[in-house]
């Protein structure tokens, strides 16, 4: 008999407590699955409560991050906002306390008798609003303009033939304005 006649007759020869072995090896299987996962193979309602808690954590949390993206986002705008806004208060705290040299500067330029130091006063004040300019401050026009409270304030209105009532006749104390606001308003002189 050949090795290969006697593996035949080894197979045949399993007994049949052997056959009934393997046959339940793969009931048990089923077994196993029916005990865990109940009769119609569905996961245990300890399972689905499980998932469902996890899904509305999960809810939970992408609204709470949601939330923390739009306070962020809220943040950095009023950031932004308050340096601008920080920004120009300094500027504007910066040229109110240079305003007054202007004024003595503007002042003395109308009581200089000799040209060359009239000259040389007016260079220093053209300067100094070619500064202001730089900063986006620039001088609020007055004579011959029509008054505006928002621009002008009145010291003096007098009587001036040919001329129409509100008009600005004279300039006393120069004003200044930027794009977001009046650093100062111009003093003048009306007509009634």
């Amino acid at each position: 008999m050949t090795n290969k006649d006697k593996k035949e007759k080894d197979k045949d020869n399993i007994t049949d407590e052997e056959k009934k072995e393997n046959v339940n090896f793969g009931q048990n299987d089923d077994l196993v699955a029916g005990e865990q996962f109940g009769d119609d193979l569905s996961p245990p309602e300890d399972l689905n409560l499980k998932l469902q808690i996890e899904k509305e954590n999960s809810i939970a949390l992408t609204k709470m991050l949601q939330q923390l993206q739009a306070d962020f986002s809220n943040y950095r705008k009023r950031n932004a906002n308050l340096a601008t806004e920080s920004k120009q208060k300094g500027i504007y705290d910066a040229v109110n306390a240079l305003l007054p040299t202007l004024d003595a500067l503007m002042s003395a330029s109308k009581h200089i008798a000799d040209q060359d130091t009239l000259k040389g006063l007016k260079m220093v004040e053209k300067e100094f609003l070619n500064s202001l300019k730089s900063l986006d401050i620039e001088q609020i026009e007055t004579i011959g303009c029509q008054y505006d409270p928002n621009l002008h304030n009145v010291i003096v209105a007098e009587e001036c033939e040919g001329v129409p009532s509100g008009q600005i006749i004279e300039e006393i104390k120069p004003g200044f304005k930027s794009p977001t606001g009046i650093v100062r308003v111009a003093m003048v002189k009306i007509a009634k």
